[in-house]
């Protein structure tokens, strides 16, 4: 921590106490993200160490997500100004055993709501149920550990890894009214996910490459939900272009598909900017009883536009985008949430900065 916080603030004079911990090239990334509709507002940021020594490639992060959204029930229940705050880290280790075979063990953590819907289902629950002794407050967090090993096949062209991921995670979970015994009972608390992903990477030509990626996903009480995803990058002379699709699907009736594109100009040694489109729709949260809190189907797209300054040692970027959401009529079983799956017209802005030494 020393040698980081040595290097944020006078990165020439401690290029010799840094390498007293890494021989290999180092990097600080700091990243901010932001996303605004006139009911929610979410800040999300994060702080990035990568160094290496040998063979040895260690990378850490921690980031902070705040939420702040106004609550408003449909039918009953009251206004509320709502503030959380997550707290997510995670390590990474990568060890390079030949110029052809690398692997990594990820480990994560996280303490705090997952994102905004958590929050506004949660405290719709507390209204209703909050009042009984036997209700419970929310308490989400989650842990996970993955693998990966990577074969470059082609070095510096073509590679594959496979990776594997065990996640336990505690959400907030919905109540329902049990008449029998006269209280509220809650849903499931903890889920247990395992997923697997198998990836790979060729250049076609010095111009052209390829990304194909193959996931799979279980998780409690679900069924197996698996997808698809290809992406191509092509460039011609200062001009690059990026085009990505991909389709999952989950038994019995959930399926959804996305497609980004990305133009991107040099237009100054040091200087380039991008412009990008994004479009995702899905057939809706798959419901496992007759009243619940899932999300009916969507669609939503996304134009955005930025631009990055690059020294090589030194980058910094800043993004800025339009996004809209379109959500089909809730159902008579869930129209409770009518304010919270409602349109929304966002604003995002994105910023990062990277100083490698």
């Amino acid at each position: 921590m020393k040698t980081i916080l040595c290097s944020l603030f006078f990165p020439i004079s401690c290029a010799t106490a840094a390498d007293l911990w890494f021989s290999g090239g180092q990097e600080i990334e700091v990243t901010g993200e932001f996303l605004s509709a006139d009911d929610i507002d979410v800040q999300s940021y994060r702080t990035s160490y990568s160094g290496s020594d040998g063979p040895w490639t260690i990378e850490a992060g921690i980031g902070h997500t705040r939420y702040q959204e106004t609550y408003q029930p449909v039918l009953f229940g009251t206004n509320e100004k709502l503030n959380e705050e997550t707290w997510q880290g995670d390590l990474s280790i990568t060890r390079e055993w030949s110029d052809e075979w690398s692997g990594t063990l990820t480990l994560s953590a996280y303490e705090g709501f997952a994102d905004y819907r958590s929050i506004w289902i949660s405290e719709y629950y507390r209204q209703l149920f909050g009042a009984f002794p036997a209700y419970e407050e929310a308490d989400p967090k989650g842990r996970s550990i993955g693998a990966e090993a990577t074969w470059n096949y082609l070095p510096g062209s073509g590679s594959a890894n496979i990776s594997l991921n065990y996640g336990r995670d505690q959400i907030a979970p919905g109540w329902s009214f049990n008449p029998a015994a006269g209280v509220p009972e809650a849903g499931a608390e903890w889920l247990n996910t395992v997923s697997v992903g198998a990836t790979a990477e060729q250049a076609i030509t010095p111009w052209l490459k390829t990304e194909l990626a193959l996931t799979g996903r279980h998780t409690t009480d679900r069924k197996t939900r698996v997808g698809i995803r290809n992406s191509w990058a092509a460039t011609a002379g200062p001009v690059a272009f990026r085009l990505s699709g991909g389709y999952s699907e989950e038994p019995p009736s959930f399926d959804a598909s996305y497609a980004s594109a990305v133009i991107e100009w040099n237009f100054l040694p040091q200087w380039s900017a991008h412009i990008g489109y994004r479009a995702y729709q899905d057939s809706g949260e798959i419901q496992t009883s007759g009243f619940d809190a899932l999300a009916p189907p969507v669609d939503s797209t996304e134009l955005f536009g930025g631009i990055l300054w690059d020294r090589g040692d030194l980058a910094v970027s800043a993004g800025v985008g339009l996004l809209s959401t379109d959500y089909e009529a809730l159902s008579e079983d869930n129209e409770f949430f009518g304010n919270l799956y409602r349109d929304r017209d966002w604003l995002t802005f994105r910023f990062g900065i990277s100083y490698q030494f």
